[in-house]
Order: structure tokens, then sequence, then C-alpha cells
């Protein structure tokens, strides 16, 4: 029986990059985003290239709609063995740290790390009953490493990594491996370059290719021996002191 990969917050960078890694691999996809009518197009390229692939329209920051979401996936492939959640965040909502509100951080807090917490308790139970699977992450260096362009941001990433930390920590004994891959510079689509988002961030931010992040998860699930790992070459972001 193929197992299966729910890709939460799947857009066309890191969230098809990995499921086109996790389904070379012989997975079923599942995607789940909200716009359905780019969903269901990212689905019909994976099936296109022989990745049994559906879209699951839903909306992270609604905690009901997302449970449901999932379970939806449950029934069309039997389970998820592997949750990959990784939503990311417009650049207009980040901002510095004398700048953020309470609405602002909320938002970010909802994004990353509420929303993370609705889709780990919607595939958890049965990943501890067969004892085996796998929680993976998505988010950027300023989890480890906060810069101020993206301050707002950075809290809320900060809280993630603890969480994954501590759920690694709480699940290894019972077969269920936690970890996260923070995205050290811009990332760049399959086949394209990260050029579109760089107006949004001061220059000299290192790209990182989608399909790099991709392996790494890939890594994460087949050795389960790390527990957060950086995509791109993070002494070189942190040399931008722009950002640091």
């Amino acid at each position: 029986m193929s197992k299966t990969i729910a890709v939460v917050g799947a857009g066309p960078g890191i969230g098809m990059a990995v499921a086109e890694r996790f389904g070379r691999e012989g997975f079923n996809v599942a995607l789940l985003a909200r716009n359905p009518t780019a969903l269901a197009g990212h689905a019909s390229n994976l099936k296109d290239i022989g990745v049994g692939a559906a879209a699951f329209p839903t909306d992270v920051l609604d905690r009901v709609a997302l449970a449901n979401s999932i379970d939806e996936v449950i029934s069309r492939f039997g389970s998820v063995d592997v949750l990959e959640y990784g939503p990311t965040p417009p650049p207009a909502s980040m901002r510095l740290p004398r700048d953020t509100d309470v609405e602002n951080e909320q938002f970010h807090l909802n994004l990353q790390v509420l929303g993370a917490i609705a889709a780990v308790r919607a595939v958890l139970p049965a990943m501890l009953e067969r004892e085996t699977g796998t929680l993976l992450f998505t988010t950027a260096a300023s989890a480890q490493h906060p810069a101020l362009i993206t301050g707002s941001f950075g809290i809320a990433a900060g809280a993630l990594l603890n969480y994954v930390r501590l759920l690694n920590k709480d699940l290894a004994a019972n077969g269920v491996h936690a970890g996260l891959v923070s995205v050290a510079g811009l990332v760049a689509p399959p086949g394209k370059t990260a050029a579109d988002n760089a107006s949004d961030f001061p220059p000299g931010i290192p790209l990182v290719a989608a399909e790099d992040v991709a392996e790494l998860h890939w890594r994460m699930h087949r050795d389960r021996d790390q527990v957060e790992v950086f995509a791109g070459d993070i002494d070189v972001l942190l040399a931008n002191k722009q950002l640091y």
C-alpha cells in the first residue's frame, strides 16, 4: 500500500518541490491550501509526471476546516504517513519589532504555530497507533536568527521551532519523528529564480532552490536523525548586515 504525504500550505515553490520529491519515492500526495484553482493545477501537474495526487482546498487559519480537510485526505488515501507544514506569510505582513502589534503577531502565530498544532492534532493519533510517522515543518532562518525586517514573523518562527523540538523529544520513543527545515534565503521555485520576490527584501540575500529544501525534507524523513537543518548557507545570510 502506498504511503501518503499531506503538504499543508502547498504552493508553487517549496510545497510543490516537496510533493514531487516524495512523489518520486512512490508517495501519494495530498495538497492543502486556500486557492482551489491553483491547487487543482498543482495536482494536475503531479499527475502528469505519474504521481498520485489530489487537491483539498482549505484555510489553515480555520482550524476546524483544516482538521476536516485532513480527515478527507485520510478517507481518500487511507492514511497520512508524512505531514509537511509550511504556509508562507505575505511579505507585507512582516513588521519591525517596534511596529509589531497584537493583531499582526496573532496573524503570524495563527499561521505558523496554531495552524501547525491543528494539523499535527489531526494526523498524530493514527501515527501513534501505527507507531510510525513523520512530522515535517518549513520556516525561515528567522526561527534561529531573528532579523529586524521580518521581526513579527520571527517571533512566531521561533515559537514553531520550539514546538518542533518538543515534539521530537516527546514522540521519538513512539516511532514518530518531527523535524524542521529553516530556509536561509529567498526561495527559487522549481525551474525558476526568486527575482519576483527579491524586490520585497534588501539586496544580497542568497537564493535557495526549492528542490534543495525538498531534498532536506526527504532525508529528514528517511534518515530520522536530524531535528533541524538549514537550507542554504546560513553564514552567507548572517553576513548581510542589513538583516543582522
